[in-house]
């Protein structure tokens, strides 16, 4: 993590060097400095990539902390200089000049200090001793302490199946049966799921040894060396006396090639961690009999994939284990003289039990922990406060996986990012990704923005099993996402040894004031759990990220004083706070970069929002602001820009949605890529056209006579991915056929408000990327039915369809939306019938019906749906209803549906729920 803070700190060196070149060129003494700590900083950020991720001894990682201290005192530095000599955007050139000359005395005094800190900085750097990485071997360790490690936290063979009865007979017959060619098998599941322990008893199980001519276990360590792994592959297989046997001068891939080149054989490789590594331990191993089978072992599943190429059915995934299966595993455990829990205990271990979220290695490390302790009800709370620091201990099985981050861009450093939330806190997507940038650990590629590569990081770290996905959007996207506790716990402990973020919790030990005087100029992170430090002046004035996740009323003027004392500030989370205006002390923040009052009372922006000229991140979900202030177009930086309120009470109407004024100007702002939701009005739907790398448009109050300019600037914006468009009102029309190149990767498209017709571009055949459409209060006629085009998209696999079609049926054609997931049918006042011919819609897993009077009958044909897993019904006719009930003649056309739930809205407005299944 020092090379964070380094990259960080020459990040901004880079910057400012860039600012002193075409400003100060007569200072070239101040250059000098900066160029020469810029390359010793270079230097240092090579040689910990090299020994990052490596057990070095107690001087190398007290070198690393005082590399990450002197990073940090010059990224400070840097932040100061940029704090007084602040960016300034103005599109009249008179202005920008006069800023410069007014703000020229100031500059001055800026760079001279700055001056007389890099000269301190570089006195300091040549007083330490020990840096040079040249008069350092690599003091990393040995394969052998890399082993002694894993095997220290490896899971008893005594509970070696418990809960794995159906993975393990799977295994069996994929190693007695299958073709007659050379497999492997993968089995992939976070560090401590019990994939080694699986393994090792199918491997002890002598059905399936018989089937071999030899067999070996290879235990991989970090950073083996492919000859030492071939060699003991050999011995093993060999038995070790038939080694002798061979010729003297084979090399050892020509002694394995002999020996197994017709012998069946059987090799488990525990714990592979890299493609590389595969392809050098494979690459000199012969096929030898066609049924041989190899097994690997990995907490990776995109490299379990990899490894079988073949086929995902080669791929075992291991989860956690099921309630059941866990409380069984604790007991036995915990109560070793008979494996039960006394009654009045059960509540308490269950509780214990809820924190090691089904993974047998802490469940086996939690229990054992407990059999040692009195079991007693008074002990509990006792147990449970201490269980984090015990599980953080016993995280160590997560090392390895942690260290494999190690030289791999700034994986480790968004990795860590999750010891910041809460426990069990699940975040978006949208918002991780933003932060993460926000951060300066993402930089764009070839390509590739930054959010394109800040997804690929965060599937990456998914498919290591590092973090797990809480939910998934329709067509299988991370929604939400959170660390399992295990790996919480496991981070936390990291962050306090490399000061990442320091947490303030009700369950923290001491008073806040203590907890925060501890590396205080270190402290770069703030996360405030509970309750704020009673003492401001004791909070690192360094700070650069603050993050509060409890609210109460009396915080709002503590985090003022917190806000005026972190002048360096570059991340703002205060979603949910309780804040009714927009607090003053924010704008003093010039260097901020992401800003969220999500879910606050605010209702106007200041126009001195402009003192923020570095902000990125702009999110005003779900506040009551309507109109931005001209000034908002100096922040040039800005990427997402997002204000709008949702107030849906039962259905949504068009009315539910509010957005927000803009200043005409907008398309000054041209890094903007996230857009939404505006009220549209002529000069600002033309300007749109100049922000052409927009991948999110919402517009709101759209007119008729406003559709041809605003089909000609989404044609610019070739990189636009959703689609949001609402009309003034009910009766407003909107005309948006007019688009002659549509933007080819779209995914989402919203329309909202009347239509005479379907544009036509939306049924053109290379909107192949479109999975998402929802057509509201369209009022299509019948020569207009909306599904002969819908029918045509081939990725098609969310339909939502609200008062669209006036028409009395809707047939959907055979073989139509091969795709189609998820149907929602809202508000279709004639209809009163649907027809699903044969093979539409053969994957649809969930249809929701809502408001349909007319609609008395079940569709025809549901009964051909045989994927569909839940249909939800809302208000719907009385007639319809009776036919679902079990003793009616139609129930068998639903039978096949697991979940079916209708729900009923009263006079008094509350719904009424009724379980159908």
């Amino acid at each position: 993590m020092a090379d964070a803070a380094i990259a960080a700190a020459i990040f901004l060196i880079e910057k400012v060097s860039s600012f002193l070149d075409k400003e100060v060129k007569f200072k070239k003494s101040v250059q000098d400095d900066i160029r020469d700590v810029r390359n010793w900083l270079r230097t240092i950020q090579a040689y910990l990539k090299d020994t990052d991720g490596k057990d070095g001894s107690a001087l190398q990682k007290d070198r690393a902390k005082q590399l990450r201290d002197i990073a940090y005192d010059i990224e400070d530095v840097l932040d100061e200089f940029r704090l007084h000599v602040p960016h300034h955007f103005s599109r009249n050139k008179l202005e920008q000049k006069a800023h410069h000359y007014a703000h020229f005395p100031t500059r001055r005094v800026a760079l001279h200090e700055l001056s007389s800190k890099i000269k301190d900085i570089r006195r300091k750097r040549d007083n330490l001793k020990g840096f040079d990485p040249r008069l350092y071997p690599d003091e990393g360790s040995s394969s052998s302490s890399m082993l002694e490690d894993r095997a220290t936290y490896q899971i008893p063979e005594e509970d070696e199946i418990v809960g794995f009865e159906g993975q393990k007979a799977t295994l069996i017959r994929m190693l007695q049966e299958g073709e007659a060619r050379r497999m492997t098998l993968s089995v992939a599941g976070i560090a401590g799921s019990g994939k080694s322990t699986l393994v090792r008893s199918v491997y002890d199980d002598k059905s399936v040894l018989s089937r071999y001519d030899c067999h070996a276990w290879i235990d991989l360590s970090r950073s083996f060396k492919t000859d030492e792994v071939l060699r003991g592959m050999l011995q093993q297989f060999c038995e070790g006396w038939e080694e002798k046997l061979f010729p003297p001068g084979m090399t050892v891939q020509e002694k394995l090639k002999r020996h197994l080149e017709q012998r069946r054989y059987l090799l488990v490789l525990d714990d592979l961690r890299s493609k590389e590594d595969w392809v050098s331990i494979v690459n000199d191993l012969p096929s030898g009999d066609k049924r041989s089978r190899i097994i690997v072992t990995t907490t990776n599943s995109n490299l379990a994939s990899f490894c079988v190429q073949s086929s995902e059915l080669h791929v075992l995934k291991i989860g956690a284990l099921s309630s059941p299966d866990a409380w069984y595993l604790f007991c036995k455990k915990a109560f070793r003289s008979d494996g039960k829990c006394p009654e009045e205990l059960v509540e308490y271990y269950q509780s214990i039990l809820t924190k090691c979220e089904g993974l047998p290695f802490a469940i086996v490390a939690v229990g054992s922990l407990l059999s040692t302790r009195e079991k007693k009800g008074d002990e509990f709370q006792k147990l449970l406060n201490s269980l984090g620091s015990d599980l953080s201990k016993f995280g160590k099985v997560l090392l390895p996986s942690y260290k494999d981050l190690s030289g791999t861009s700034n994986l480790k450093s968004c990795f860590m990012y999750f010891s910041i939330f809460p426990e069990d806190y699940s975040i978006k997507r949208g918002r991780l990704i933003r932060l993460w940038i926000a951060e300066g650990f993402i930089k764009a590629k070839r390509d590739k923005t930054k959010e394109m590569v800040a997804e690929d990081y965060l599937n990456e770290l998914i498919g290591r099993n590092l973090i797990h996905v809480s939910s998934r959007d329709f067509a299988g996207r991370v929604s939400t996402c959170r660390v399992l506790n295990l790996v919480r716990e496991f981070l936390i402990e990291k962050s306090e040894e490399e000061n990442f973020v320091k947490i303030l919790a009700e369950s923290s030990t001491g008073s806040s004031d203590e907890e925060v005087q501890d590396d205080e100029v270190q402290v770069r992170r703030l996360s405030i759990q509970s309750r704020c430090p009673q003492n401001e002046d004791l909070v690192s004035s360094h700070v650069r990220a603050l993050f509060m996740f409890q609210w109460y009323d009396s915080l709002s003027s503590k985090i003022r004083k917190l806000l005026d004392r972190f002048k360096l500030l570059k991340v703002l989370d205060l979603e949910g706070a309780p804040l009714e205006t927009f607090p003053k002390e924010i704008v003093k923040l010039t260097l901020l970069k992401y800003l969220s009052l999500r879910e606050t009372k605010i209702k106007t922006v200041p126009k001195s929002i402009k003192k923020l000229a570095y902000l990125e991140t702009l999110n005003l979900k779900q506040t009551f602001v309507t109109e931005l202030p001209s000034e908002i177009l100096s922040l040039q930086f800005l990427r997402h820009l997002l204000v709008y309120r949702y107030n849906v009470k039962n259905y949504v109407t068009l009315e539910s949605v509010q957005g927000v004024k803009v200043p005409a100007g907008i398309g000054t702002l041209g890094k903007l890529q996230k857009l939404a939701l505006l009220r549209a009005n002529s000069e600002v739907i033309e300007e749109l056209g100049a922000l052409i790398r927009l991948r999110k448009l919402g517009l709101l109050d759209l007119k008729k006579g406003d559709g041809q300019k605003l089909c000609a600037s989404i044609m610019k914006m070739e990189n636009l991915l959703t689609l949001d468009v609402s009309s003034t009102g009910l009766e407003e029309y909107l005309d948006l056929d007019y688009m002659v190149n549509h933007p080819r990767f779209l995914q989402r498209l919203y329309l909202k408000g009347r239509l005479e017709k379907l544009p036509g571009w939306i049924s053109s055949s290379s909107l192949d990327s479109l999975v998402r459409i929802y057509l509201k209060w369209s009022k299509l006629n019948t020569d207009n039915n909306p599904l002969w085009a819908l029918q045509a998209l081939p990725n098609l696999l969310e339909l939502q369809m609200v008062d669209s079609y006036m028409g009395k049926s809707l047939e959907f054609m055979p073989n139509s939306f091969q795709k189609l997931k998820i149907l929602h049918l809202e508000q279709f006042a004639s209809l009163n019938m649907v027809v699903v011919e044969t093979n539409a819609m053969p994957k649809l897993e969930k249809l929701t019906l809502c408001k349909c009077e007319k609609l008395k009958i079940l569709p025809s044909g549901i009964s051909k749906l045989t994927h569909l897993e839940e249909l939800f019904l809302f208000d719907m006719n009385e007639s319809f209803l009776n036919r679902l009930k079990k003793d009616c003649e139609d129930r068998s056309m639903v039978d096949h549906i697991k979940i079916i739930h209708s729900y009923r809205l009263g006079s008094n407005g509350l719904w009424s729920y009724q379980n159908l299944s």
